[in-house]
């Protein structure tokens, strides 16, 4: 027979609720730093250049 251990429900919650925090906090960091959905420092079309061309392209 094999004996489970419980777990601290309290300990495990806390943990996925870090865990949950990180990756939430992470993902909108990700989303500001890009030039379409930055809200604290927009970028206007005029200071906005536009792409170079790829390599051989015409």
């Amino acid at each position: 027979m094999v004996v489970r251990k419980n777990y601290n429900f309290r300990a495990v919650l806390g943990a996925y609720l870090a865990a949950g925090l990180v990756v939430a906090f992470l993902i909108h960091f990700i989303v500001l730093s890009s030039p379409k959905y930055n809200w604290i420092f927009p970028q206007t079309s005029t200071n906005m250049t536009a792409p170079a061309p790829a390599p051989g392209a015409k």
